[in-house]
């Protein structure tokens, strides 16, 4: 698709969407990476809407990106597009998270994908999301004009066979895990999303913990070899392996009941999962910082990616983060209050530090989350 319209100085428009971790950035990104060494004089600006703390900044940013100057307010859009009719060469805009750019009467993002269609553009536009009918949805004015109306590119969720495939590739060189907890993990996660990023990180995890024992064992073996009353020589232990069980204890430890439920018969498992202990640690670190009494859902969101980072987990993106608030919510933790722009739903915490503490059953993470505060 980008590649004709680069070969013939065209523009258009594209939106890819599908659930997340099925591999659409990260395609995306590899495209333009081989797109930029193929045409030289290909101007490109990559953007995570989720990143921006407002929806109008978007054309200061992708002003900047391309010209390398910042033009602030109204002056930004205009000259957005100005340098979609007038430059000389393509240009490749990729709107990360385009979704987020919600706006009154979606006029933002009426504006963005009607560039394409204007006199002597040469913008090539592609929008990422998770909703598969954003375009349907959200702009349905795009549908009445052919020149506004984007080309559709779906990802579908990954398979149990898919996810096998990856997994045992990116394994092969270490016999570490089971054939049988792999095939394991890839249908407890096809099942319920497809999300590649949830498989590896179970895995990443397992071996984790398989990791940690060997070594705890290790070190009783070294102590007892040390000892005088012990005679027997002290031989390498063999190598474990992560097992069915191991990778069943993640899920449920991790991601609760949702990935686990088939495995635990169904149970409401009365432990809170470490992402969602993650999104409450780090609403308490910024309301004890802040000293607020609410949080809205953009900032938190940003707050707990980089408390996850901190932490080597895989945050979730911001529409698996509400569901994880919701779930929150209906157990009496957090209180939501409503608003028509996802990010500017308002968070609070119903219980005090110390019922967290009980509740959360966790007290060294939640001690190290508020020692640390939110990383940089």
């Amino acid at each position: 698709f980008i590649s004709e319209r680069l070969s013939d100085l065209t523009s258009g428009s594209l939106y890819v969407s599908g659930p997340p971790g099925t591999g659409k950035t990260a395609v995306i990104q590899h495209v333009v990476e081989n797109l930029k060494s193929k045409f030289c004089g290909l101007k490109c600006a990559f953007i995570n809407c989720m990143t921006l703390k407002d929806s109008n900044t978007v054309f200061c940013h992708i002003h900047e990106q391309l010209k390398g100057s910042p033009v602030k307010g109204k002056d930004a859009m205009k000259a957005m597009e100005r340098l979609v009719t007038t430059s000389k060469s393509s240009i490749l805009l990729v709107l990360d998270e385009i979704d987020q750019l919600d706006s009154k009467h979606q006029d933002i993002l009426y504006r963005i994908f009607e560039w394409p269609a204007l006199k002597d553009s040469k913008l090539i536009l592609v929008g990422i999301a998770n909703a598969l009918d954003l375009t349907d949805r959200v702009l349905p004015r795009l549908q009445a004009s052919a020149h506004c109306r984007p080309t559709l590119m779906n990802f579908a969720p990954y398979t149990s066979v898919q996810i096998t495939d990856i997994l045992k590739h990116r394994l092969e060189r270490e016999c570490v895990v089971e054939p049988s907890a792999i095939n394991f993990c890839a249908r407890k996660v096809s099942a319920v999303a497809g999300d590649m990023r949830k498989a590896l990180d179970v895995c990443r995890r397992a071996v984790e913990i398989v990791e940690g024992d060997a070594k705890y064992h290790t070190v009783l073996k070294s102590q007892d070899c040390n000892s005088p009353t012990k005679q027997r020589p002290c031989d390498n232990l063999p190598l474990k392996k992560v097992t069915l069980a191991h990778i069943s204890q993640v899920m449920n430890d991790v991601y609760g009941n949702n990935l686990n439920k088939s495995v635990s018969g169904g149970g409401v498992d009365s432990t809170v999962p470490l992402q969602q202990k993650l999104a409450v640690c780090s609403l308490l670190v910024l309301l004890r910082t802040g000293r607020l009494k609410e949080v809205l859902l953009g900032k938190l969101h940003e707050s707990y990616s980089r408390v996850c980072r901190k932490q080597q987990v895989a945050p979730v993106d911001q529409a698996e983060f509400l569901s994880m608030l919701i779930l929150l919510d209906t157990r009496g933790i957090v209180a939501l209050k409503k608003a028509k722009d996802t990010r500017f739903i308002k968070i609070s915490l119903k219980l005090d530090e110390q019922e967290l503490e009980s509740t959360l059953q966790d007290k060294v993470l939640l001690a190290t989350i508020l020692k640390d505060g939110i990383p940089k």
